[in-house]
């Protein structure tokens, strides 16, 4: 259990810290940032609202998970579950309504992924959490 502890942390915080340099690319490289995911930004409100919303999506859920990981916090990492779960909700909808595109599933393997680790986390981090403490 010990191993797989490390690696769920390893893999958490390297995750965390792609999200804090996919945020800095959407605060300073945002045209293409945006393109790379797909969106077409033509006016200064969408510059806008990819800096503020993409940005702040992904510094606070890379921030916190890689906090989580270097304390071995599980007890945090709800908030980016909720993040991660809204979007992949958001993904389902449009699969439903607006029909599917092959390029979708690649992110919604990675979000079930890193919910999948957290899940984990939440379950087993505090073991050895408690076993550290005797």
């Amino acid at each position: 259990m010990l191993i797989l502890n490390w690696i769920s942390r390893i893999l958490l915080g390297l995750v965390g810290v792609l999200f804090i340099i996919l945020a800095i690319g959407f605060l300073f490289s945002t045209k293409e940032s945006a393109a790379n995911v797909g969106l077409d930004i033509s006016t200064l409100t969408g510059y806008a609202t990819v800096r503020a919303d993409m940005s702040g999506y992904f510094i606070v859920s890379g921030g916190i998970l890689l906090y989580a990981s270097i304390r071995k916090f599980a007890h945090i990492l709800w908030p980016v579950s909720l993040l991660i779960i809204a979007a992949y909700i958001g993904r389902l909808i449009t699969i439903f309504v607006n029909g599917y595109d092959t390029a979708s599933f690649t992110p919604m393997i990675i979000e079930a992924v890193i919910v999948g680790l957290i899940i984990y986390a939440q379950k087993y981090w505090d073991i050895d959490v408690k076993r550290d403490d005797k």
